[in-house]
């Protein structure tokens, strides 16, 4: 039973006429623009509520300033509910400004150009609310062009006893030139009105009007959205009406309203109700109930007719239909539990804003979901009817989370606090059984879950589907160990549903802990990836104005125990941790052929404030650089056997062992901690490119890893980079030998070639390496950067399609192309490329702002490069290399003093960082400030050893200060290291000549061969 009365599309009501005359006309100032970065805004947004008769007018005069705005304004569209409101069009028109700069309104679109239309643009979310579309397909409309739409709806048979209430949300995401809001109503209304706003907000200004108020918000700020906001927390202004005087008033209004629908088919709501208690004790038999409702009742919203998302659908019609929403089956299961003997009524609840609606004066506009609440033994109990997956007995149901809520009985006169949420736990313990022979290698997952976990778990199993579900997880750990052989039927599922715990158990071959057809690696290595399944992702360098909701309470642990023959014991140890709204432990445990790892994650609070944010991700940090799993599986190699087991032996052939013949060797594996720990931390410094200590580290141990591929390409990386050639030839040849055809030796032979400034010999050997079968994406890359560094233009920007072809927004690959497109004279499609790309990303990227700023840059064109270096910077703002290139766009630019300003915020900042120490010494050397410029300088150079723009920016600087001597002494050594860096030479050159040096028209030679027209481009005097 329903007292819906269902609207056909063919019957809604619309007409076109002028607007009532109640509304009030208002003015556009045509002189406003939405500004160059936004493709739309609104000259006016005007909305008026006649609160006697509850009808809406609302305008709407929207800019159209792009192409792509055309494309995607011009189609209007106005949404109304046919069996709930009656629409009056009063007008469409487009004005356009004439070459006389005045702005002309064109012939209005005519009723016969409209369209009615129906569809459900919810029909996935399994809602289908009736709504019937008005559209109008414009004709003609240029960039520029100004749309001008203005529209009433009225009610269409009201429902009884509803008072007028309204709620504005006063944020929009597009610039808005004037908002104007205006309440029409007699003071016999009794209406009243609250502006909610945070501190230091913009507010509308508000005016008493002669029938009612009004207020006006003149270019409101644009409002940037955040995620995982806390619901109570509304960072822009809220404005909130309502006749309503009081929530009793609200909970009598929708008690009578639903009590047909609550009463409906009683006799069949009884025998339900006996059938699921029988031969069950009355608490088992409170269950039975509310899980008949949430499984055997499918969730489908059908809000079709009059009185819809407001009014239930009738018990028993429930029960026959066998579907409903939150309202339907909250009916159902309050007629259940009253069979049942209790007293049970619906709960009315804001999802969002939780208990957040507290701030709120009384009115129906707040709530947006339904619960049950029930009394059993003297205790009182809430549960959703809509939770999909959830089980517990009574002592175990977990309580909705919306923190307040409405009782629809007469009774009610105020809102009611519901109970907060209890702690839910995660599990996580996986076992790996490492075999280096490839035949009993496994990992064994057990995941245990409880409270609110355990009820997603089982919702994601019965939405999935128990084989998919289990794909799904394998999949996971693929990601990880891709020569996991997934075996999805291994899951069993352990179900407590009275004490709501579920666990999970499954088994996986895993023949190597490496890659795929490859010997195990010396090293296993993993995450405490499990954390993340129920702990918050972040972007850490995110800035945040709003605060940040936390899962809480909540307890997650994440157990991996690694065993097997190659597993070498190692030194246990314990770290705990504490920040904003968590706290942290991780400990290690060893014994023979076995390490095992725990972390520990428990929130300590609901949100993190804003201005504890920056110190949330810090520590946070901090907690998880102690989140990662290193464990020592060596091979079995006799060498070592023996300097285990015989000492002695091992110091009289030091010199042939290796790494014992030499002092200081001895002393940095001793610092390091042993041969196992300074292997490990070698391969933990190049990974994070500091090289010239994994180098150290690398080489001290060397010897003692002749064998292991992965060191030898670790160690020839970094001697590379720290420019130890003869050394990094030894070791690719060494991983030759143990791999044969492995195109990782090749690539870094290549970048050998390169850093000797052989870079025919570098681009020959990459040109033959891409045409193997599945030559990796970085190759192409290194093809591309050394064709263009010898003049094959179009080699290059062949090797760079290929790289976008893979990967369309690829920063470092659309800058390049975008480059060479330019100098091929090619310069406005160019600009469309690297434009056009970033502007259809979803979200902006610090990486690809970057680039465009380097493509202004290389492009002659300073000015411009600022602006996107100042975004990529502020969107990353933990990243000292973008601070840096935000300061050389302002150098470049010659604006000296500004940069230096900048700089030295950066260094404040950054105080140990190369690139902060980079943009101080850069700018105040431009700035002539060379008291703060020298020792910028030197600890650049101090923390990027590695780094050839330092020492060479730090050479020319002691020639630019009339140190000439020093300055060749520094950078003739830099050019031994660093042969192959065109800046080097070309400042080597300069002070040679200053000194009169025969050498320097070879250096400049040099220098002519190797400089990029990057380096050229951007070079800075």
């Amino acid at each position: 039973m329903s007292i819906r009365k269902h609207v056909p599309i063919e019957h809604a009501e619309w007409s076109v006429q002028p607007p009532a005359d109640w509304v009030q006309q208002r003015s556009v100032d045509w002189n406003w623009r939405p500004g160059e970065s936004h493709g739309f805004g609104y000259f006016l947004i005007d909305e008026q509520h006649h609160v006697a008769s509850q009808a809406l007018y609302a305008r709407t005069v929207k800019m159209l300033a792009s192409l792509s705005a055309v494309q995607t304004q011009s189609q209007v569209v106005v949404e109304f509910d046919p069996a709930a409101q009656r629409l009056q069009l009063h007008e469409l028109a487009i004005w356009r400004m004439a070459a006389d700069g005045a702005w002309q309104k064109r012939e209005p679109v005519a009723k016969e150009a409209f369209l009615l239309r129906q569809r459900e643009q919810q029909f996935e979310q399994q809602m289908l609310k009736g709504y019937v579309s008005l559209v109008a397909l414009l004709e003609d409309v240029r960039i520029g062009d100004v749309i001008d739409l203005s529209w009433t709806l009225l009610p269409r048979e009201p429902l009884p006893g509803l008072l007028f209430t309204a709620l504005h949300f006063l944020a929009w995401s597009v610039p808005v030139a004037h908002y104007c809001l205006a309440l029409h109503a007699s003071a016999r209304l009794n209406l009243r009105w609250c502006l909610h706003a945070p501190d230091g907000v913009p507010l509308p200004i508000e005016t008493a009007e002669t029938d009612g108020v009004s207020w006006r918000f003149l270019r409101p700020p644009i409002f940037q959205a955040e995620g995982c906001v806390p619901g109570g927390h509304w960072p822009f202004p809220v404005l909130e009406a309502s006749a309503w005087e009081s929530w009793g008033q609200v909970a009598r209004f929708f008690a009578e309203l639903w009590a047909d629908a609550a009463h409906d088919y009683s006799p069949g709501i009884a025998a339900e109700a006996q059938s699921l208690a029988d031969g069950k004790t009355r608490a088992e038999a409170i269950v039975a109930a509310l899980r008949f409702v949430q499984k055997d009742i499918r969730y489908l919203s059908v809000d079709f007719g009059h009185g819809a998302g407001m009014l239930p659908n009738g018990a028993g019609t429930v029960l026959m239909r066998r579907f409903g929403d939150c309202k339907d089956k909250s009916i159902l299961l309050a007629a259940l539990l009253r069979e049942l003997g209790l007293a049970a009524r619906p709960v009315l609840v804001a999802s969002g804003w939780r208990d957040g609606i507290k701030r709120l004066m009384p009115s129906t506009a707040c709530f947006n979901h339904v619960i049950v609440g029930f009394e059993f033994d003297g205790q009182r109990y809430f549960a959703d009817p809509t939770v999909v997956g959830q089980d517990g007995d009574l002592a175990h149901l977990t309580a909705p989370p919306f923190g307040a809520g409405l009782v629809i009985e007469p009774a009610t006169d105020a809102l009611l606090d519901l109970p907060p949420p209890a702690l839910a736990e995660l599990t996580l313990t996986e076992t790996f059984t490492l075999d280096r022979r490839g035949r009993e290698g496994a990992v064994e997952q057990v995941l245990e879950a409880s409270g609110w976990l355990a009820d997603d778990i089982r919702a994601a199993i019965l939405n999935q589907g128990h084989l998919q579900f289990a794909k799904h997880r394998a999949d996971a750990l693929q990601q990880h160990f891709p020569a996991l052989q997934p075996n999805p039927d291994s899951l069993q599922i352990n179900d407590d549903s009275d004490s709501n715990r579920i666990e999970l158990r499954s088994r996986h071959g895993l023949p190597t802990w490496g890659q795929a057809e490859r010997k195990p690696p010396d090293f296993f290595s993993y995450g405490a990836h499990g954390l993340f399944l129920a702990v918050e992702t972040i972007d850490p360098h995110q800035q945040r104005a709003q605060p940040f909701q936390l899962c809480h309470p909540l307890r997650v642990c994440h157990s991996v125990v690694v065993h097997g023959k190659a597993v070498k014991k190692q030194k246990a140890g314990a770290f705990r941790h504490e920040g904003p709204g968590f706290r942290y432990w991780a400990d290690v445990q060893s014994r023979r052929r076995e390490v095992r790892f725990d972390y520990r994650w428990e929130s300590t609070a609901t949100e993190i404030p804003s201005e504890q944010w920056p110190a949330y991700c810090q520590q946070r940090a901090v907690a998880l650089e102690r989140a990662g799993a290193l464990v020592h599986t060596p091979a079995f190699k006799p060498l070592a056997a023996a300097l285990r087991f015989f000492p002695v032996l091992a110091v009289v052939g030091g010199l042939a062992v290796g790494w014992l013949g030499n002092a200081g060797n001895n002393r940095i594996v001793r610092e390091a901690g042993g041969i196992e720990a300074a292997g490990s931390k070698a391969f933990e410094h190049v990974k994070r490119s500091e090289f010239t200590q994994g180098y150290e580290l690398a080489a001290a141990v060397q010897p003692n890893y002749r064998n292991n591929f992965d060191f030898q390409i670790m160690f020839s990386e970094a001697a590379i980079r720290t420019g130890h050639f003869a050394e990094a030839e030894q070791a690719l040849e060494k991983a030759r030998s143990q791999r044969a055809g492995d195109i990782l030796p090749e690539q870094l032979q290549a970048a050998l070639f390169e850093a000797r400034g052989q870079l025919p010999q570098a681009l020959e050997l990459l040109k033959r390496l891409a045409t193997q079968t599945g030559a990796p994406e970085r190759l192409y890359a290194d093809l591309a950067r050394i064709s263009e560094r010898m003049g094959e233009f179009g080699a290059a920007q062949t090797a760079w399609e290929t790289v976008l072809a893979r990967h369309p927004a690829e920063p470092e690959a659309l800058y390049s192309l975008a480059h060479l497109m330019w100098m091929a004279g090619e310069r406005e499609r160019a600009d469309n490329l690297i434009t056009g790309v970033i502007a259809s990303q979803p979200v902006s990227s610090a990486a690809l702002e970057s680039a465009l700023a380097r493509y202004f840059s290389v492009t002659s064109r300073p000015e411009r490069a600022i602006d996107p270096a100042r975004r990529a910077a502020e969107s990353e703002p933990g990243d000292p290399y973008l601070a840096y290139k935000h300061v050389r766009a302002l150098i470049e630019s010659r604006r000296y003093d500004e940069a230096l300003a900048v700089a030295i915020g950066v260094n404040e900042k950054f105080p140990k960082q190369p690139m902060a120490a980079a943009a101080l010494a850069t700018a105040a050397a431009m700035a002539n400030d060379n008291l703060r410029a020298e020792p910028a300088f030197k600890e650049w150079v101090k923390l990027a050893p590695d780094n050839p723009d330092a020492v060479s920016s730090y050479g020319f600087f002691l020639h630019r200060v009339s140190r000439d001597l020093e300055s060749q002494t520094v950078l003739e050594q830099a050019t031994r290291k660093f042969p192959s860096h065109g800046n080097l030479w070309l400042n080597y050159a300069v002070t040679l000549e200053a000194l009169g040096d025969a050498n320097a028209a070879q250096a400049r030679e040099q220098a002519a061969r190797l400089m990029t027209d990057e380096q050229r481009a951007t070079l800075v005097r």
